[in-house]
């Protein structure tokens, strides 16, 4: 039984081994491109929004405060929406090959 079991937890942890490298390929790359992707974000809104800041300002005659708060909010609501997005792109179930196969094994071995 100790032989069969320690044979069952073998397989399972190869079959571990080869998911978590393919999930951290795939957590490394997406953490990558989502930094880069944030620091070009960065700039784009650093520069839109100075550009925004002079236009309602001249443009429009606003006070330079009002504008400044405007831009603040507006930066918010799409930082929001921003981070809601990267959470749903790096939310995933992870080991689930392995997961699936330790419940079988487990049920296998309890009878169930």
């Amino acid at each position: 039984m100790a032989l069969l079991l320690a044979s069952l937890v073998d397989v399972h942890l190869r079959m571990a081994l080869q998911e978590m490298g393919r999930d951290r390929r795939r957590l490394v790359g997406g953490m990558l491109l989502l930094g880069m992707g944030l620091g070009l974000l960065a700039t784009s809104f650093l520069l839109a929004s100075g550009a925004l800041v002079v236009w309602l300002v001249r443009g429009l005659g606003w006070g330079l405060v009002p504008a400044l708060l405007a831009m603040g909010v507006l930066d918010l609501a799409l930082a929001g929406i921003a981070l809601r997005v990267a959470g749903v792109l790096l939310q995933g179930p992870y080991l689930v090959k392995t997961r699936a196969g330790l419940v079988k094994a487990t049920r296998l071995m309890a009878g169930r």
